[in-house]
């Protein structure tokens, strides 16, 4: 069921939605609804169980705290082992234990990326700048 808000907007603001609208081929209403979806965080129940409880309490973190997961990275050991096992998936010599901790490593990889991705969410949500991706994907 659809609730309708009346919000006003500056002008400028309705100007942009409409060409984002048009060049979208979609309506107003549609665009807009489109955009506020993309800019909230995720509820936590639109996410797998196991890390439901996680990322809820994520949201009464403070900015800093939520910056620490944000950077956050897999263990370099864990990297490595990831991406040689990769290498060994792809070229068809990876064995079935190889296979096995392989899954593993991308499960945390995955779970990790969620993790950032909320926090990069709550923070832009809070207002906080974050990096854009040409600084995300820089080496440091």
């Amino acid at each position: 069921m659809a609730t309708s808000v009346t919000v006003p907007l500056p002008q400028e603001a309705l100007q942009r939605l409409r060409r984002g609208a048009g060049a979208a081929g979609k309506s107003l209403e549609q665009f807009v609804v489109d955009r506020l979806l993309e800019a909230v965080p995720p509820l936590p129940d639109e996410v797998p169980t196991s890390l439901k409880t996680e990322l809820e309490a994520m949201e009464h973190m403070d900015d800093d705290a939520l910056r620490e997961v944000a950077e956050s990275q897999l263990q370099p050991r864990h990297q490595r082992t990831y991406s040689r096992l990769l290498g060994k998936s792809a070229a068809g010599t990876i064995s079935a234990r190889e296979t096995e901790t392989l899954a593993t490593l991308g499960e945390e990889a995955r779970r990790l990326t969620l993790k950032k991705a909320h926090a990069y969410r709550l923070l832009k949500w809070r207002g906080v700048q974050i990096p854009s991706r040409r600084q995300l994907e820089s080496p440091r």
